[in-house]
């Protein structure tokens, strides 16, 4: 169900540093409490993938060890499968997953995994972090053509903690029609993280099914990135970690450029997957990872506010 794009070379290395804190209001002369470091991660599971879709458990069970290895504060999941999702619950006691099926098409019925299960997006929160309600998601349709698959984002929030954690799932495909429902769905989610989550610390995790370099993403990455970039976030992914620019010569063994809007391949030699957070939350390290059960690899990030 994945089309191979030509994404920017990732020309970085893996970094390693420590911290973060969750972001609390504090009382007039009470010091913030120390930082302290946390993992995100985003991952397309690839229920919707002939090759492997069909995995069963193994798929599920996979991912459930790389939770329990990494013990990220959350992570952003795509063509992912109710049962998928069923067996993550049964399997990590300290972590709530949400999920939601996408339709065919407007008004139609659930999409279903390359199994007999829905196929949808989910995120996946440690439950010490105060995300309220993850049975129920809060689910914003991305005004995807109403003969496309219906695109939308999930997403959840942990108000003691003043955070929003969404997931999206762009549309597919490189004619003109396609690129064009891709940056409109880019635009609404764009618009409800500015209204919807306004005040929150976002994160936006996703398969974006387009380049860095593209008009697609020109919606998340902000303007300091250039190439057209007009969005507010900081990409975590990016070779240039926490600094938002253009990007940066390389000068041995000769001159070569590298965008600050590249970053590791995540499908194939092309960079889909993204996890988008706000200037002001120190990017520690990047790094992906190779899955057995996915046509996609796992994208990972340690942080720090």
């Amino acid at each position: 169900m994945r089309l191979r794009h030509r994404a920017a070379l990732a020309l970085s290395g893996l970094l390693l540093g420590t911290g973060l804190a969750w972001p609390q209001v504090a009382a007039a002369g009470v010091a913030r409490p120390a930082a302290t470091a946390e993992i995100i991660g985003q991952f397309n599971m690839a229920g919707g993938n002939r090759e492997h879709g069909g995995t069963g458990d193994e798929a599920a069970d996979a991912l459930v060890r790389s939770v329990k290895d990494r013990r990220p504060a959350f992570m952003t999941l795509q063509e992912t499968c109710a049962d998928w999702v069923a067996r993550l619950k049964s399997q990590l006691a300290d972590y709530s997953v949400a999920f939601h099926p996408v339709q065919q098409r407007a008004g139609g019925p659930s999409s279903r995994c390359v199994h007999p299960s829905d196929f949808g997006n989910g995120v996946l929160v440690r439950n010490d972090l105060g995300f309220a309600d993850p049975d129920r998601p809060d689910i914003h349709p991305l005004q995807s053509p109403s003969d496309y698959e219906q695109r939308e984002m999930l997403c959840l929030r942990s108000p003691s903690r003043a955070l929003a954690v969404c997931t999206a799932h762009l549309t597919v495909g490189n004619d003109g029609a396609h690129l064009r429902a891709r940056r409109g769905e880019a635009s609404v989610a764009r618009g409800v993280l500015a209204t919807e989550y306004a005040g929150d610390t976002r994160f936006l995790g996703g398969d974006l099914n387009d380049d860095p370099l593209s008009g697609a993403t020109d919606t998340f990455y902000a303007p300091g990135y250039g190439r057209g970039a007009h969005g507010e976030f900081k990409e975590a992914g990016s070779p240039c970690r926490n600094d938002i620019k253009p990007g940066f010569f390389i000068l041995a063994p000769w001159p070569v450029w590298t965008w600050c809007r590249s970053g590791e391949p995540t499908h194939g030699q092309g960079k889909l997957d993204y996890i988008f957070v706000p200037p002001s939350v120190t990017v520690n390290w990047s790094d992906t990872a190779h899955a057995l059960h996915s046509d996609h690899r796992l994208l990972w990030a340690e942080i720090q506010l």
